[in-house]
């Protein structure tokens, strides 16, 4: 039988390398690998631009993440719902992404490696990050193509206003092709970018004076060596990471060691597991119990040793046998220019600027476009108002719309926007104040055109934008390095071995200036009534702290020097009998921060942090009016608002630029005004954004917005807040409230909200219940 014309003989081999070579190139280009502007694979970017086109937005509500798969695959991502939902928790998850693109609500997941839940049960909407990907997408900023449908359009890459690719990091595999490109911190990496910006011809070693390693979600450490410089310079290279461990002495002498963080990638529980059977094999010899107490509060492997146990050699065998200590391979692939590529740090950093600089040129000509196209329609419709009685005339006497547009044009010369835009121009137009308002907005879109000409046609200020822009996000986002750098070159301990970090502790100041550091996980037993706590911090055992007494003295305390005590011992005197603390606050912190001081009669005073930095144990830290006494010291961040809330029930909130940073030996400026009979009791740093805990002498405790009590200005009256003798105004983490009966803590999501001026009744759900023993402590964490 002869074959049909329509059917072919082909040769098997080409045709499985040409399915093959299509397959390949599939997988590489839209699946498995990132592109290098962006940082996304097309699953990824895909997911995020359906999400924000339905408008789940970081401002808006939840939803659920089923309809998020939906859309996404009716859309944009032709494949399997399971993969669309695996790429989108992992967007989801902090111990996977540095700077997480979805914010998730539900079982999103563990670092135990448990599955989360079904797209059915959880929720998802973008992070307020995450907007800063898909930034003015909608003013041209980048191509659209068609999607595999041709039914709609999606973006090829997003505009990005941050390094993605740097900062989240990437890992896929793909045919032939690989990627493992480590997260690293956005404010580093920013820096990284601006000094490529201003310097063109900088150098590696340049740019890793800003970005000198990655920063892992899990935090953990990183072992300084020439292996990083490598694997920036080529694209290849491996890290070795190990984790945070600190040592704790239990009663009876018995050592033990606690991880608190461990190395990127690792499974927890399946860490825990593997140091388990090593002890059964009899490999690790010396443990003798392992359990994991991480919580909320953060994680805690404790490893309890047998008696005589030398923790740091424990650890060494540890390190050594599980992945305690482990490496991170770096291949960094991405798409350039649509070719996988293995890149190092610098054309990473060049292809990122490029990109920025071509989105900003391409909004900045939209933008031109359609400001010059709304000017077009002013000044037509200005010259109409000008020739209002003529206007109006010729359109009366017009047959029709179209022969009226035709006398404008032909009249007054104008166009056929311009005709038409008279046209549809509302009676309410005709108004004086409408004219004026024509007039200003014209005035406003000609400023804004030379501006728009003058980014466009100037690269350097093109620069200057994009370097203002990505300033902008660094200090919108920016947050602290989470994994430490360890040098072997300043630190010989690396050489020799583990490190072991200070212990957490919980530390107990009180009035009377006797210090208590605890194990973290302990809770003190009271003070006495004579002598109660002034602070209640969370730190290392080797942190510096600052005393203020109320007579304006500080003692700078380290608390290496006093060490861990048992919860039931009142600590160790650290300040000169007679002397009365008014609060503490930690010295060694990373950041711009103030020390804030408040006086009894109000008065207010603001002094870098930085200033205190002295060898001097005793300093002056605040001046004091005679007469007055210092109750509270605050640590500040710039742009905090301070409350202040007297003995009467007022409270009054204001902006901390009102007060003028000075000397560590004045005395402040005026706060709140108060009656003769009237002292300050307390004050806090609030949040405008979160809850107030409001709390009286008779245990109510009440929780209020913070938007309930109005920002004065500096030395107002202040507001009611509805308890009549107040002890405490705060918010935090957790609120340590001392009793008759001993303490109490108080988390703020247990207290119900409610309005400013309610009295909330001691006895109900609201209130502790019990008389308040002097004033309550927001737990400080540092």
């Amino acid at each position: 039988m002869n074959q049909p014309s329509s059917i072919q003989p082909v040769d098997i081999a080409d045709r499985m390398e040409a399915s093959f070579l299509d397959y390949a190139m599939s997988v590489i280009v839209a699946r498995a690998l990132p592109d290098i502007r962006d940082g996304l694979k097309p699953v990824q970017r895909r997911i995020l631009y359906a999400m924000f086109e339905a408008g789940l937005l970081a401002d808006r509500s939840h939803r659920k993440c089923a309809s998020v798969v939906g859309d996404v695959m009716k859309k944009y991502h032709p494949h399997g719902d399971s993969s669309i939902y695996e790429a989108l928790v992992r967007m989801a998850q902090d111990f996977v992404t540095r700077e997480p693109l979805v914010d998730g609500r539900g079982n999103f997941g563990s670092i135990d490696g448990d599955p989360p839940a079904a797209f059915r049960y959880t929720e998802a909407r973008l992070s307020p990050i995450a907007m800063q990907l898909l930034a003015d997408i909608d003013d041209d900023t980048v191509a659209f193509e068609p999607n595999y449908d041709g039914h709609e359009v999606q973006p090829e890459v997003l505009p990005a206003r941050f390094p993605n690719l740097l900062v989240n990091g990437a890992s896929g595999i793909a045919v032939g092709f690989a990627t493992s490109i480590p997260p690293h911190n956005l404010s580093e990496t920013i820096a990284a970018c601006k000094e490529v910006i201003t310097n063109p011809t900088a150098t590696l070693d340049q740019v890793m004076t800003h970005l000198p390693a990655p920063d892992f979600p899990t935090g953990a450490r990183i072992l300084v060596s020439d292996d990083i410089r490598t694997a920036y310079a080529t694209g290849k290279g491996s890290i070795q990471m190990e984790a945070v461990a600190a040592t704790e002495t239990r009663s009876g002498g018995l050592p033990r060691i606690v991880v608190t963080e461990i190395p990127y990638q690792v499974n927890k529980s399946a860490l825990i597991a593997k140091i388990a059977d090593l002890t059964k094999a009899k490999r690790l010899d010396g443990i003798r119990d392992l359990r994991d107490e991480s919580s909320r509060d953060g994680m805690r492997i404790v490893i309890e040793l047998k008696r005589g146990v030398d923790p740091m050699q424990m650890l060494d065998r540890l390190y050594d046998l599980t992945d305690l200590r482990s490496n991170f391979s770096v291949n960094m692939v991405a798409l350039h220019e649509g070719r996988p590529k293995t890149l190092g740090l610098m054309e990473i950093l060049h292809a990122y600027v490029a990109h920025q600089r071509e989105v900003i040129t391409r909004r900045t000509q939209y933008r031109l476009t359609h400001a010059r196209q709304r000017l077009h329609i002013i000044d037509g419709l200005l010259i109409a108002l000008d020739n209002l009685d003529e206007v109006i005339a010729l359109i009366r006497a017009a047959a029709s719309a179209a022969a009226a547009r035709t006398e404008l044009m032909a009249r007054f010369g104008m166009s056929e926007p311009q005709a038409t835009a008279v046209l549809d121009m509302q009676l309410r137009r005709l108004a004086q104040l409408e004219h004026h308002k024509l007039i200003e907005e014209a005035e406003s879109l000609r400023a804004l055109i030379e501006r728009l000409f003058q980014i466009l046609n100037d690269p350097t200020e093109l620069d200057h934008v994009l370097i203002s822009e990505l300033d902008d996000i660094d200090a919108r986002f920016a947050n602290p390095r989470r994994t430490y750098l360890i040098d072997p070159d300043t630190n010989s301990s690396t050489h020799l071995g583990p490190q072991l970090a200070a212990q957490a502790v919980t530390v107990y100041i009180s009035a009377g200036g006797y210090i208590k550091p605890v194990a973290q996980q302990q809770m003190s037993a009271a003070h006495s009534g004579q002598d109660p706590a002034v602070a209640v911090m969370r730190c290392n055992g080797d942190a510096q702290l600052l005393l203020v007494s109320s007579t304006g003295e500080g003692t700078r305390v380290n608390l290496t020097d006093i060490g861990v005590v048992s919860a039931r011992q009142r600590g160790m005197m650290v300040t000169e009998p007679g002397t009365t603390l008014a609060g503490a606050v930690p010295l060694d912190l990373q950041g711009p921060f103030d020390l804030i001081t408040v006086s009894a009669k109000g008065f207010v005073k603001r002094t870098p942090l930085k200033e205190y930095d002295t060898r001097n144990r005793t300093i002056a830290a605040t001046g004091v009016k005679p007469g007055d006494a210092i109750v509270a010291c605050l640590l500040l961040r710039p742009g905090g608002q301070i409350m202040l809330a007297s003995n009467r029930g007022q409270a009054i909130v204001f902006d901390s630029d009102e007060i003028r940073p000075t000397g560590r030996t004045t005395t402040g400026v005026a706060a709140m005004k108060l009656p003769s009979d009237a002292y300050v009791v307390s004050a806090t740093v609030i949040d405008p954004d979160h809850d107030v805990l409001v709390l009286g002498e008779n245990g109510a405790m009440k929780r209020v917005p913070a938007s309930d009590f109005p920002v004065q200005g500096r030395n107002g009256k202040g507001v009611l807040t509805g308890i009549g003798t107040l002890a405490f105004a705060g918010s935090g983490e957790v609120i340590h409230a001392p009793t008759e009966v001993g303490w109490t803590v108080v988390r703020p999501e247990t207290v119900p909200l409610a309005t400013r001026s309610k009295t909330p009744d001691p006895g109900d759900s609201t209130a502790l219940g019990k008389h308040v023993s002097g004033r309550a402590i927001p737990e400080q964490s540092t």
